[in-house]
């Protein structure tokens, strides 16, 4: 996914300030994070929560970030 995309989807979220998307720099460093080490079965709730918790997201915004740049739930999506 190209930063392009995540900005288009990013500013098209109409979520409230808990429940949005990462900003578009916070989200690339969470997906090279993802992308490298782990997949949808392999990544559980308490590292989502370590993981917003570093990057100070919410977890219903990490959660939405996971939906997107989720592939096939077997893989994640890095944000170029």
């Amino acid at each position: 996914m190209t930063i392009n995309d995540y900005l288009t989807i990013y500013a098209n979220d109409k979520s409230d300030q808990y429940h949005h998307l990462p900003a578009p720099s916070v989200a690339q460093k969470i997906t090279s994070i993802l992308a490298g080490c782990f997949s949808p079965k392999t990544f559980d709730q308490n590292r989502k929560e370590m993981l917003a918790d570093k990057f100070e997201v919410t977890d219903a915004g990490m959660e939405k970030l996971l939906k997107v740049i989720t592939v096939d739930d077997k893989s994640y999506e890095k944000i170029k």
